[in-house]
């Protein structure tokens, strides 16, 4: 599966922009600001509904517009063709089609024609923080996996509920304990059927990503992923470690123990990242855990992802970036944005499709 072409109308900075991609390594190329990373979140947008650098649609639209379109046609590995089309209006809000007529459920389309991102915010985030560790999870199982992801977007309206009922109970409300009861139920299904999701996912990309991490590492460091939940067990337990949590719960303000609060740990020959590692090990662990979660949906699913690289040589020296090259030969359409193409130009020995931006 590839994107052949992206049409954009008052997106960003752009007011119309049209461009063809081949189906292997495309590199967009300009100065900074001038609208790269607008490309990909573009693509972003036809794969997952929404953007990466905003929380909000609205922010996507050009300055003094009241609307944006993004448009692309994806090739499946039979050669179907599909039109997909996203477009935010301020007034009307969003809308999600496909050859010209609207989903009735944007979600539909997740997992259809996925994706893998890795751009310079996703240090701070997929590496640095919990919620981002959360996310990296989120993302790559629900693109392959629907039941997953109602399971996750009914644990988050579940959650919304418990805390309104805490908040109640700490304000003097009495009629509390039965809602509470009824909730902690729901939590502690969903919670152990999503805590069993993750485990399996993590043990399932684990060797895939120490033999990529190895390797961009030319064999000379271990990388490691360690996952830590925030509760574990059957329904029962979960429900029972919530109830016990309730008197703490009622203190805080919202629920501090459930599926919202797991992390990762990644380490570097037993060091923990975080603390210990450089910006280039952070870089570089940060794509091998990228190619991994695309090798994971190709796995899953049969598709080949899109590689959204933004950015992806910067902080890396020549040996990193060289073994990274070889890595992206062959996995399927890869687009990447960089500012200084001619510095490691010179490195890639194969056909590269180049979209100047100017």
């Amino acid at each position: 599966m590839y994107l052949e072409n992206l049409r954009l109308i008052n997106f960003r900075n752009y007011e119309k922009f049209e461009t063809g991609f081949s189906d292997k390594i495309n590199i967009i190329t300009g100065n900074n600001g001038i609208g790269k990373s607008s490309v990909l979140e573009a693509v972003h947008y036809l794969s997952l509904t929404k953007s990466f650098r905003a929380n909000r649609d609205a922010e996507a639209i050009r300055f003094n517009s009241d609307h944006f379109v993004s448009i692309g046609t994806f090739v499946s590995n039979d050669g179907i063709r599909e039109n997909i089309s996203i477009s935010f209006s301020k007034d009307t809000g969003k809308a999600v089609k496909s050859h010209g007529k609207i989903l009735a459920n944007s979600r539909d389309l997740i997992g259809k024609h996925p994706v893998v991102l890795l751009s310079p915010e996703d240090i701070i985030t997929t590496l640095g923080s919990p919620s981002g560790h959360r996310k990296f999870m989120n993302m790559t199982m629900s693109q392959v996996n629907k039941s997953h992801l109602s399971r996750l977007l009914s644990y988050r309206g579940v959650l919304r509920q418990r805390n309104s009922a805490i908040n109640l109970a700490a304000s003097g409300g009495k009629a509390y304990e039965n809602t509470l009861d009824a909730l902690e139920e729901q939590m502690g299904e969903l919670c152990n059927s999503i805590w069993e999701d993750r485990t399996k996912f993590i043990n399932d990309i684990l060797p895939e990503f120490q033999k990529i991490f190895s390797d961009l590492n030319e064999g000379k460091k271990e990388g490691t992923i360690e996952y830590r939940p925030s509760v574990s067990g059957t329904k029962n337990e979960i429900m029972e470690e919530l109830k016990q949590r309730r008197a703490s719960d009622f203190n805080m303000g919202f629920t501090t123990r459930g599926l919202h609060r797991d992390r990762l740990v990644f380490k570097i020959n037993g060091r923990t990242l975080k603390k210990y590692g450089s910006k280039g090990e952070n870089k570089t662990f940060l794509i091998a855990l990228k190619l991994t979660q695309g090798k994971f949906i190709e796995k899953r699913t049969g598709i080949k992802p899109i590689y959204l690289l933004d950015d992806v040589f910067m902080e890396l020296d020549r040996t990193r970036a060289i073994e990274t090259i070889k890595y992206i030969n062959g996995i399927g359409q890869v687009i990447i944005t960089t500012t200084d193409y001619e510095e490691w130009s010179g490195m890639i020995d194969f056909e590269v499709n180049r979209i100047g931006l100017s």
